[in-house]
């Protein structure tokens, strides 16, 4: 009898430690942006437009949809930038209390942090004026929709989907999941057997 005992004891904690294996390569899923960083300009980087294509920035805009925490980053070389409101955008002119000073370190990057339009501009009135200016229509970033379409019930056959983590708790894959679950079963079994085991032994 003391000998079942000990075994049951020993296949007990071989079992937790392998358990507790299976977790242990589980990890938490690092921090995901929320937004997109743009390049201003793509290759053309943040220049006074030519002659030709003076409208260069309008055009960079026009084929990109911004929201709220994309960010736009400013490359560029002897010149500025800056965030400057409606007035100052149409007219380049920075004494109508541009809401941030002029930067002039070569690389400037702007989080977009509110739906509406925002404003950019160089700092040097002749440049503005011949087009290196930025404007964008920044829409608010929507959660998604739940379905409200009840008209046909999941079939009680269909598997329940469990709700996503909480942000910064760990998260299983699919991969450790399947062999944390067949760790358990075979938990469960060794328990199954050994008690049915023990039964047998203390009725003879």
């Amino acid at each position: 009898m003391a000998q079942l005992l000990t075994f049951f004891f020993f296949l007990l904690v071989t079992v937790a430690e392998s358990v507790r294996g299976a977790g242990a390569g589980v990890g938490l899923v690092p921090p995901v942006p929320i937004g997109k960083r743009y390049i201003v300009g793509a290759a053309d980087g943040w220049r006074v437009p030519p002659q030709e294509n003076k409208d260069m920035y309008i055009k960079w805009a026009s084929t990109i949809q911004f929201f709220v925490e994309d960010s736009i980053e400013f490359m560029y070389k002897n010149d500025s930038v800056g965030k400057v409101n409606k007035y100052a955008y149409y007219h380049c002119n920075w004494t109508a209390l541009a809401p941030t000073p002029p930067v002039k370190d070569g690389s400037s990057l702007f989080l977009l942090d509110a739906p509406g339009f925002a404003y950019f501009a160089s700092a040097d009135v002749k440049h503005c004026k011949k087009g290196q200016r930025l404007m964008l229509n920044v829409k608010a970033r929507s959660a998604p929709v739940p379905s409200t379409d009840i008209s046909s019930p999941p079939s009680p056959a269909s598997p329940a989907i469990a709700p996503g983590p909480a942000p910064g708790e760990p998260v299983m894959d699919s991969g450790t999941a399947a062999l944390a679950s067949s760790h358990g079963r075979a938990f469960m079994l060794v328990v199954s057997g050994t008690t049915l085991a023990l039964m047998g032994t203390i009725r003879a």
